[in-house]
């Protein structure tokens, strides 16, 4: 049997998948709400769409905020915060292992430059779709806020955009994680992942030709 090690507290995928969730749901109501005639096939009517978006948006807040809690009280932020010179410096490795320019790349811990890119991304396009989607929700209570953005119009362009934005970095979120195979899938269902396969103690014992680790 394969020995097994922690990835994954019961709070951080509790957190990954309330957050996936609510940010499935607003994209795909958001997409409805946006030109219903062209997704007319997903829901019967508009009331619907608009009391799903809304609701979800409460729970990503939550989520978002819930997140970013554990992540300071847990000490985890290390693992997902892009440090813009040091991980910079990082990209070109791992750009050329997924680009099949390279058989394998440093250990880079829990996470990759790649993905903490992301991650980091992921929360202030998170905070600008919470601003901007209350802003469109209640123009009358920030007008001020709506006027700062460029108006009501602006407001719908940027929310428009980082939609959009969401669906792409996901695309590559899910394309980063399937490369690194089904265990790293799992143990986001699990929490664990087998160790000699991934983290910390693939660096001491899964060394490539050329002395570097292994693993994401």
């Amino acid at each position: 049997m394969k020995k097994m090690e922690d990835r994954h507290s019961i709070a951080i995928r509790l957190f990954h998948w309330s957050n996936m969730i609510s940010i499935t749901l607003l994209i795909i109501t958001g997409f409805y709400i946006h030109t219903p005639n062209s997704f007319r096939w997903l829901f019967s009517n508009m009331d619907t769409p608009r009391m799903l978006h809304f609701a979800m948006a409460y729970v990503l807040l939550f989520g978002v905020i819930g997140r970013v809690y554990y992540a300071i009280v847990a000490k985890d932020a290390h693992n997902i915060v892009y440090q813009p010179i040091k991980d910079t410096l990082k990209l070109p490795s791992m750009l050329k292992y997924y680009l099949f320019m390279a058989d394998s790349h440093p250990y880079y811990g829990k996470y990759n430059p790649g993905q903490k890119l992301m991650y980091t991304g992921w929360l202030f396009m998170a905070l600008v779709q919470i601003i901007t989607g209350f802003v469109l929700y209640a123009p009358n209570t920030f007008p001020a806020l709506a006027g700062w953005l460029g108006g009501l119009l602006a407001v719908r362009i940027i929310h428009y955009v980082v939609n959009w934005l969401f669906v792409l970095s996901v695309i590559v979120h899910l394309y980063l994680d399937l490369s690194e195979g089904i265990p790293v899938l799992l143990s986001m269902f699990t929490g664990k992942i087998p160790a000699e396969g991934h983290g910390p103690s693939a660096q001491s014992h899964s060394k490539s030709s050329d002395g570097r680790s292994l693993g994401a």
